[in-house]
């Protein structure tokens, strides 16, 4: 434009007479007239010149990328479609102003992606952009000339960014056609497993009912079959009786058949009592050691009978002379009988049963117990399924079918597995079955104590004929007192014991209870399944108490668990008779008691002493042990029962009634006499304080050594030692 420069000095400007203006600068003086200067007033257009595609010129017709982006110049086109990939462009651009074109300045915008218009420098004649995201953009330009008018027409380029083919419209409808599946199958889903759910609460709530349902059949048929028992031991007792009484042959054989189907009848309440407690609590052992062989041998003795009767021909055979071995003589003894009650019962007349006992070596040693048979036999298929509970086979064609409960060979299986051993089933050389049960031979020191046993009982017999010779106040008959809610029950005991005792009942141990204390019974006979108040409840409360506690007390119930005699022997009971029992031998026991009873009333009680005991030649030793294990072991807390038993070689049981006995105290009482009276030797001749002694002496707490210091001496050991103490 002619200027030397944009800047001037301000005080370098002159109008010279001929009109024109001078101004200088740092570059020199420029003179011009304004009358001269003139505006240009055209409004410039532009036009686009060019398109670059990562700075590479785009011609017309070429193809980039697979594709044609400008098939006419660029003015003409007037739109380009560009991949996804050919994000980076440039617009070359230009305007129809001729007057100082390098000072033309162009204002640009690209719609879509900014709003406001951008204003590039003057001699910049292009526009880039890079990485613009797909969509459909509009490139506007406009120019300004040199002297600052903008024209009014904007040149417009249509520039098109294809997607990718993961986001076009296509794409999106496959989207959300997905996304409405996937929903779709989440909501099956829900709506499935939901069904599943409810169809899973649906069958546990089935179940549960079928359980309960179940249960109460089984508390049904428990509480009917235990009800039998009593039933049954009127039915078999009175039997007994008549049976000894009677000396017709042929009465002797109808009652002979009906005792036998009694004692059948008992059997199989045994085996649904059986059933029903493996089912509730499980099973559990009692072992004892023992010889299994004659045990084995005296259960096959007791099939002679039925083996004449069926005319079946039964054999023992033993490869060894004797075992001893730890086992359960119940579960031993139901194993051994269920087998060979199954091989009479399916023995034509004129085949034979055969047993035999093999001692089997190895690692470890196997007692094999063979029960074969020449019997109907088993078939393949009811070989897999004999051991199952409640299944029993069907023979087509068989025109005696048996019967039964389908749960014998399961107590077999289920009794030979507490073992250890296994039991299986062959079939036999030419027709019948061969039950084979392994059970690992183990030995183990177990005491078993037991109440007056039969054998005892029976050893005993002789003590009735010395109660003949006694003198005439003594053959005044005792006084028995029979605690039952069944009034058969009650009638049958007071029919048969009257002979030998005078009788009082009471229908519940509640009733029982209130009259005890006042009648003072020579001996109790109570069962133990009553309403208000049960059998071991009225033992505890007649053993607790200092006025009763010497009357003998016999528990007589259907239970016939070794657990249930347990628990009741162990609450105080003398003696435990399970139902139905033999009205002799409950009578020999109740005398014995009664008579063992009064020879305790005028025993001497002996009261323990640590180190100064005098008792009798024949419990001098047991006491000495006692006395002398406790005091070495005073010291100890856990000191229990358990371990004094064990220490005196027997069991619980037979040391709380030996104890008892003795000194008329409980093994615990007994402990812990010991353990007082030698806390107040420390109290008199040491200088220890009362909690020192307490704890010397073998008490957690000095709180209860208190306690039971002041129950036995009187008076609270602080006292006691200011009294006495040196």
């Amino acid at each position: 434009d002619g200027l030397q420069g944009c800047e001037f000095n301000q005080r370098s400007i002159k109008r010279l007479s001929s009109g024109e203006i001078a101004m200088g600068g740092m570059y020199g003086l420029n003179t011009f007239r304004p009358e001269n200067i003139k505006y240009n007033r055209t409004l410039p257009k532009v036009m686009f010149t060019g398109f670059q595609l990562f700075n590479e010129e785009v011609e017309v017709g070429k193809e980039y990328g697979g594709r044609v982006l400008l098939r006419e110049s660029l003015n003409k086109a007037r739109e380009v479609k560009l991949d996804y990939k050919q994000n980076v462009f440039t617009v070359l651009f230009a305007s129809d102003n001729y007057v100082l074109p390098e000072k033309t300045q162009y204002l640009y915008k690209l719609e879509g992606f900014n709003e406001d218009w951008m204003a590039g420098a003057a001699d910049m004649h292009r526009v880039t952009y890079t990485n613009l995201a797909p969509g459909t953009y509009t490139l506007k330009v406009k120019a300004i000339n040199s002297d600052g008018f903008a024209g009014t027409e904007e040149s417009s380029l249509k520039i098109v960014i294809l997607p990718p083919f993961w986001m076009t419209p296509w794409a999106y409808v496959l989207y959300a056609m997905l996304l409405i599946g996937t929903l779709l199958l989440a909501r099956n889903a829900v709506l499935r497993r939901e069904r599943n759910k409810f169809r899973i609460q649906q069958m546990e709530r089935e179940a549960e009912r079928n359980e309960e349902v179940n249960q109460m059949k089984f508390r049904f048929f428990t509480n009917v079959s235990h009800e039998l028992r009593t039933p049954l031991t009127l039915i078999i007792s009175p039997l007994e009786g008549m049976m000894k009484e009677t000396h017709d042959e042929r009465k002797q054989e109808q009652l002979k058949l009906m005792h036998r189907n009694a004692l059948r009848l008992l059997n199989l309440v045994n085996q649904l009592l059986d059933f029903r407690k493996n089912e509730v609590a499980g099973l559990h052992l009692n072992l004892s050691e023992g010889e299994v062989v004659s045990y084995v041998h005296s259960i096959c003795n007791s099939f002679l009978m039925l083996s004449e009767k069926k005319n079946v021909h039964l054999t023992f055979f033993s490869a060894i002379e004797s075992l001893n071995m730890s086992f359960d003589e119940d579960k031993i003894g139901k194993i051994v009988m269920n087998l060979l009650s199954n091989a009479f019962k399916f023995t034509p007349d004129g085949g034979r049963v055969d047993v035999s006992l093999e001692l089997i070596k190895g690692t470890t040693e196997t007692l094999e117990i063979k029960v074969s048979d020449t019997g109907v036999g088993i078939s393949d298929f009811d070989k897999e399924r004999i051991f199952e509970r409640f299944y029993q086979s069907e023979r087509i064609g068989d025109s005696n079918p048996s019967t039964g409960s389908g749960i014998g060979l399961s107590l077999v299986r289920d009794y030979v597995t507490l073992h250890g051993g296994v039991v299986r089933v062959f079939d036999n050389v030419g027709t019948g079955s061969v039950f084979v049960v392994d059970i690992p031979v183990k030995h183990s020191v177990v005491n078993v104590a037991t109440p007056l046993s039969e054998e005892a009982a029976e050893e005993d017999a002789v003590a009735l004929a010395s109660v003949e010779e006694l003198n005439e106040e003594e053959r005044k008959k005792p006084l028995a007192l029979i605690v039952d809610d069944n009034e058969d029950f009650v009638s049958f005991m007071r029919y048969t014991l009257s002979l030998y005792f005078r009788i009082e009942s009471a229908g519940n141990g509640k009733i029982a209870w209130q009259m005890i204390p006042e009648l003072m019974p020579d001996i109790i006979v109570c069962d133990v399944m009553m309403p208000e108040m049960d059998g071991n409840e009225l033992c505890r409360w007649v053993k607790a108490d200092k006025r009763t506690s010497n009357i003998p007390f016999v528990l007589l119930t259907a239970k016939q668990s070794v657990e249930n005699k347990v628990e009741g022997l162990t609450i105080g009971a003398d003696d435990y008779v399970t139902k139905p029992f033999n009205m002799e031998v409950l009578i020999l026991r109740m005398r014995k008691l009664i008579d063992l009873s009064s020879k305790n009333k005028l025993r001497t009680r002996i009261d323990p002493e640590p180190s100064e005991i005098v008792i009798t030649s024949m419990d001098e030793k047991l006491i000495e042990n006692a006395i002398k294990y406790v005091e070495t072991h005073i010291a100890r807390p856990d000191l229990s029962v358990e371990e004094l038993s064990h220490e005196l070689g027997m069991s619980r049981v037979h040391l709380y009634k030996k104890l008892l006995q003795i000194t008329g105290k409980t093994p615990i009482e007994f402990i812990r006499i010991i353990r007082l009276k030698r806390a107040a030797q420390l109290l008199r001749e040491s200088q220890q304080n009362v909690s020192e002694v307490a704890y010397q002496v073998g008490f957690n707490n000095p709180k209860y050594f208190s306690k039971y210091f002041k129950d036995e001496f009187g008076v609270l050991p602080s006292v006691y030692q200011e009294k006495e103490g040196k």
